[in-house]
C-alpha cells in the first residue's frame, strides 16, 4: 500500500495538506451549486418564458400539467437550500410570527374549503414559495440579496428584448392590445410590472455598489425602455413612482439639511394627488389614457363584491375560487361575459380564498414591514432605498396583480425575504465598512463617502 502526503521540515509526512485543499475544492463546488441554484429559482419563479410557452392564450386559467410538474424539482432544490441554512433559517420565522400566521390560516382554510384537494396542494406551494423567500433573508445579507436579484431581472429583460425584437409572434402581443411588448410573459401588464420592479433592482444594485455601474445602469434603461414598450399605465406609474423614489432617498440621506422640506413635499404632493383622484378622477385618468374602469378592473371588483358577501370572514378556501368553471367564479364570468381568470387585485383575491381575516392579518404584516422600511432611513445603510422601494412597488403592485400570499410568484417571494429581514433587524450594509448589528448604542455614524 502507497500512501501519499506532504513532507514536512522533519522528513515526517504531512497528510493535512491534501484534506485542506480537498476541502476548499468542495466548499468550492457547494458553493457554486447553491448560487446556481438560487439563480435558477429566482428565474423560475419570475415565470419567465413558461408561461409564455405552456399556456393556452385563448384559456387562461388553466395551467399546463408540464409548466406544473416543473415545480417539484424546483420545490427539492428548495427544500435542500432549507436544510443548508436551518438555524438562521428558524430564527427569521420566529422574528415574524404575523407572515407564519398568514401562510399558516391559508392551509387552515383546508377545513372549509369548497375544494379541499385544490386548497391543500397549493398551500403546499404556497408554503415552498414563503420557504424561499426565508432561504434568500437569511443566506444573503442586503447587497448580495439585492444584486442576486437584480441579475436574474437583467437576464430576464434581455431575453424579453430579443423576443420582441427576432421573435415578435412571442414577444409582441398579437390579439389583444396588438404590437404591445410582452417579452417573455404571457401579457403585456405582467411584462410590465416586472419591468418596473427591475428598474428599481437596477437602481437598488447601483447605489451598493457604484463600481458595477457599467452594468446595473444600462440595466435600468433597458427595464425603463421596456415599460414603455409594453404600454401598461400601471407598470409606467410604478416605474416613475420608483425613480422619484430614489431621488427622494438620495436628497433626504445625502443633504441632511433638506430632510424636512422633503418630508413636507412628499406629504403635500401625496395629499394633493389623493385630492385629484377622489374629487376629479376622470381628468387624472385622462392624463394617463385610462377611463374609471381601469380597463374593465372595476366591473370584476364590482361583481366580486357580491362573491364577497357569501362568505366574508372565511372565504372559499384558498386558492379555490377560480378554479371550477361551474362553481362560485361562473356568476362572475356570465356577468363580464369574458373568461375573467382572476381578481386582477391581491387583496380582493386573498379575501376571495381566505377571508377578511387574511386580509386583516397581511395588512397587519404590510403595515409593521413599511414602518420598518421607513425606519431604515435614520438607523440603516445603503439598503434603505431598496427596502423602501420595494415594499412601495409591492403594495402598487397588488393593486393590479395578485400578488399577495400567492403561491409560486416572485413578487412574494421578494416581498417575504424584505420582511424576514427587517423583521429579525439584519443588520445595515455600508459599503466599504464592517457589519454591524442594527441596534447598537455605539454605533459610529457613517463616513460622508458612504451617504448615497
Amino acid at each position: 500500500m502507497t500512501y501519499t502526503g506532504i513532507m514536512g521540515g522533519n522528513g515526517a509526512i504531512n497528510y493535512g495538506g491534501n484534506t485542506e485543499a480537498r476541502n476548499k475544492t468542495m466548499n468550492r463546488f457547494m458553493y457554486w451549486a447553491e448560487e446556481i441554484a438560487v439563480f435558477i429559482l429566482i428565474f423560475q419563479f419570475s415565470t419567465a418564458l413558461v408561461a409564455l410557452l405552456l399556456t393556452d392564450p385563448n384559456d387562461l386559467a388553466s395551467s399546463s400539467p408540464l409548466a406544473r410538474n416543473l415545480w417539484y424539482p424546483g420545490y427539492l432544490m428548495i427544500s435542500l437550500l432549507t436544510l443548508r441554512c436551518l438555524p438562521k433559517l428558524i430564527r427569521m420565522a420566529a422574528f415574524n410570527p404575523l407572515l407564519i400566521t398568514c401562510v399558516l390560516w391559508c392551509g387552515l382554510s383546508y377545513i372549509w374549503s369548497i375544494h379541499p384537494d385544490v386548497t391543500i396542494r397549493r398551500s403546499v406551494a404556497l408554503l415552498m414559495t414563503t420557504l424561499f423567500g426565508l432561504v434568500l433573508a437569511a443566506r444573503y445579507d442586503w447587497n448580495a440579496l439585492v444584486q442576486r436579484l437584480a441579475l436574474v431581472f437583467l437576464v430576464t429583460a434581455v431575453i424579453s428584448l430579443f423576443l420582441a425584437i427576432f421573435i415578435p409572434s412571442l414577444g409582441q402581443m398579437q390579439e389583444i392590445h396588438h404590437g404591445a411588448w410582452r417579452g417573455a410573459w404571457l401579457e403585456k401588464n405582467s411584462f410590465g410590472v416586472r419591468m418596473a420592479m427591475g428598474l428599481a433592482l437596477m437602481m437598488c444594485a447601483y447605489a451598493m455598489q457604484p463600481k458595477r455601474w457599467w452594468l446595473w445602469v444600462p440595466g435600468g434603461v433597458l427595464c425603463f425602455g421596456l415599460v414603455l414598450m409594453s404600454t401598461s399605465k400601471a407598470a409606467l406609474l410604478a416605474a416613475l413612482v420608483a425613480i422619484c423614489g430614489f431621488l427622494v432617498i438620495r436628497v433626504f440621506r445625502r443633504f441632511p439639511i433638506l430632510r424636512i422640506p422633503v418630508m413636507y413635499s412628499v406629504i403635500i404632493g401625496v395629499s394633493v394627488l389623493m385630492f385629484l383622484l377622489i374629487f376629479m378622477p376622470d381628468m387624472m385618468f385622462e392624463l394617463i389614457g385610462k377611463e374609471r374602469t381601469l380597463t374593465g378592473r372595476t366591473d370584476i371588483w364590482n361583481a366580486l363584491a357580491a362573491a364577497i358577501k357569501e362568505k366574508p370572514l372565511l372565504g372559499y378556501g384558498y386558492g379555490t375560487f377560480w378554479q371550477d368553471e361551474n362553481g362560485p367564479s361562473y356568476w362572475v364570468r356570465f356577468s363580464l361575459e369574458w373568461g375573467v381568470p382572476t381578481a386582477h387585485n391581491g387583496w380582493v383575491e386573498t379575501w376571495l380564498s381566505a377571508g377578511v381575516v387574511a386580509v386583516v392579518l397581511f395588512g397587519l404584516l404590510y403595515l409593521i414591514t413599511l414602518l420598518m422600511a421607513f425606519g431604515r432611513l435614520y438607523r440603516g445603510g445603503v439598503e434603505n432605498y431598496w427596502v423602501i422601494l420595494s415594499t412601495i412597488l409591492f403594495l402598487m403592485i397588488s393593486l393590479s396583480e395578485s400578488t399577495i400570499l400567492q403561491q409560486n410568484d416572485l413578487s412574494w417571494v421578494i416581498f417575504v425575504a424584505t420582511s424576514a429581514k427587517l423583521f429579525a433587524f439584519s443588520p445595515a450594509y455600508w459599503r466599504d465598512r464592517p457589519a454591524a448589528p442594527y441596534f447598537q448604542l455605539s454605533q459610529p455614524r457613517p463616513y460622508p463617502n458612504t451617504m448615497i
